[in-house]
């Protein structure tokens, strides 16, 4: 220490005085958070002795409070009266008023969205293709682009089946572990579980086919919530992967909603559940209602991951309105279409129906974001500033080939648990 101030006494004087402004720092914030606790503490006492005093005393609303709730009260008399006016046009002309005519153009036809006549809007879809086509050659022609979209097809196709089977393994352990909770013998292979006692066996009660065949789907739901929370994480290190919570969603909540549309096919699996719940045949009522609105539900999720595939590109020049198509099939339509093959090739020669089925419904998830992804709402998404940079791995690659070797070669004699 005598040898630094003899260098430099200033800087000995100077780091002094530093640790004092710290230590002075510190001291005054621990006054304000006990100053503050002391303060939140006798306001909860305040509250407090105003309930005991009158348990059923109105709380008194503050001048901000009071003009939040006059503006809810107009806005709810509006829609009352929106309401009220609806349904006397729908009392006097139902047809007309669930299919409003569109306005008729001065010369004939109709007007679409924009105003356009017929002749406008075959010229606007030509000039479209030539856009196209010019894009096309643009992406072929320059290296990092190619390169680019190149790692954001390995990257999301590798993401996708990596988020399928971790959903599809727990879909099947859970199955097995309920299975096994009622004393029922499963066979685990790499395609199916299957069960090898005899159809009309006592184990095989109601409860047990409606819980054994519903545990899955609804775990595989939960799992799609949990997902969707982590895509909006504001940890920096867990964010670079959004785009592999988003296929975790998207997996998660198909097989759920796209198993049940499997099941009504196949009669298999999660059928089951609602079959022995209701006692209903086959294409009984509940299940055509159950059917529609899972297929509904598929496509309304695919209109709310549209926008959150473009935030998770990892690269402002994809989401570009001029590249946005082609990054819609090299991250979501190709990615899937891929995922699709290689988990139909990994289960054979010894294929499973209602698997392929499985891989297949996605697709009403990605039909939406071929439409959606140009909407006016998303034109200036490349310009939010929330887009963060992404690299490409390649140990999530391998990863992947890793899990689809293992389990084709663990299971492939199965995995008998009794």
């Amino acid at each position: 220490m005598w040898e630094v101030f003899r260098r430099d006494p200033i800087a000995i004087r100077d780091r002094r005085k530093t640790r004092a402004e710290k230590k002075h720092i510190r001291a005054r914030e621990k006054a304000w958070r006990r100053r503050s606790r002391a303060e939140t503490w006798r306001n909860f006492r305040k509250r407090f002795d105003k309930f005991i005093a009158d348990p059923f005393a109105k709380r008194q609303l503050s001048s901000s409070e009071r003009e939040i709730q006059r503006f809810k009260e107009y806005a709810r008399r509006d829609r009352k009266k929106d309401r009220q006016k609806w349904l006397a046009r729908f009392k006097k002309d139902p047809l007309k008023t669930l299919f409003p005519p569109k306005p008729k153009a001065p010369g004939g036809g109709y007007y679409d969205v924009y105003g356009l006549t017929k002749t406008e809007r075959k010229e606007l879809a030509r000039q479209k293709r030539r856009q196209f086509i010019s894009n096309f050659k643009t992406v072929i022609t320059t290296p990092d682009l190619r390169k680019k979209f190149g790692f954001a097809y390995l990257h999301s196709t590798a993401y996708f089946i990596l988020a399928f089977m971790l959903i599809y393994i727990i879909y099947q352990g859970i199955t097995i572990m309920v299975a096994s909770s009622y004393n029922i013998p499963i066979i685990w292979y790499y395609y199916q579980l299957k069960f090898p006692l005899y159809t009309f066996s006592p184990l095989y009660t109601r409860q047990a086919l409606v819980v054994i065949f519903a545990m899955g789907p609804l775990i595989s739901l939960m799992l799609a919530f949990v997902f969707l929370k982590m895509y909006f994480t504001e940890n920096p290190f867990a964010r670079r992967f959004k785009l592999f919570y988003l296929w975790g969603f998207i997996c998660g909540a198909n097989m759920f909603f796209g198993a049940y549309i499997a099941g009504v096919f196949t009669r298999t699996e999660f059928i089951y559940t609602s079959a022995w719940l209701f006692m209903s045949r086959s294409f009984d009522v509940e299940e055509i209602i159950f059917t529609v609105i899972s297929i509904v539900m598929l496509i309304i999720i695919g209109r709310i991951v549209t926008p959150l595939f473009l935030l998770s590109s990892g690269s402002v020049t994809l989401v570009k309105p001029e590249f946005r198509l082609f990054f819609i099939l090299s991250q979501v339509i190709f990615p899937w279409l891929t995922g699709m093959v290689i988990l139909f090739l990994i289960t054979l020669p010894n294929y499973y129906f209602p698997l392929i089925l499985k891989t297949i419904t996605p697709g009403l998830i990605m039909i939406p974001t071929l439409f959606m992804y140009n909407a006016l709402e998303f034109e200036n998404i490349h310009q939010s500033g929330v887009i963060q940079r992404n690299y490409f791995k390649w140990s999530i690659v391998i990863a992947v080939v890793v899990l689809l070797f293992f389990y084709r070669v663990i299971l492939s004699f199965g995995l008998s648990v009794s």
